[in-house]
């Protein structure tokens, strides 16, 4: 059984998560703990007005786990990648959100809210 969790992320941060000068809509990456992400639809998102973290381009990527999952390692992965950019850093970026939830930016944060979305799917 497959599961797929909605990852919303600021658009800047694309480029460490799928490792690449540029980014398009429907592009894969296979990620660790068997985890594969794809870009969703463009353009991205943009909520609110003026600078805050609210009115950032929002991009979703679609996060899905075969049998065998290992959320931890992912949760790790992901997080270093956020953790290891630089604009996120500049504007203090703590959240993300999971499924539309907002979650810290820490791999236990990450890890909790991946794993409830993937409860809740499967019950």
């Amino acid at each position: 059984m497959s599961s797929t969790v909605l990852v919303e992320v600021p658009q800047f941060a694309l480029f460490e998560v799928f490792e690449s000068n540029s980014v398009e809509q429907g592009m894969t990456r296979e990620a660790p703990g068997g985890a594969r992400l794809e870009l969703a639809r463009m353009p991205m998102e943009k909520r609110g007005g003026g600078l805050t973290q609210d009115a950032l381009p929002i991009a979703t990527m679609l996060l899905s786990f075969g049998t065998g999952v290992a959320v931890n390692l992912f949760s790790s992965w992901l997080y270093e990648k956020l953790k290891a950019n630089k604009a996120i850093r500049a504007m203090h970026i703590t959240k993300i959100r999971i499924n539309r939830t907002e979650v810290e930016i820490t791999p236990e944060g990450i890890s909790r809210a991946i794993s409830e979305s993937i409860e809740i799917e499967q019950k």
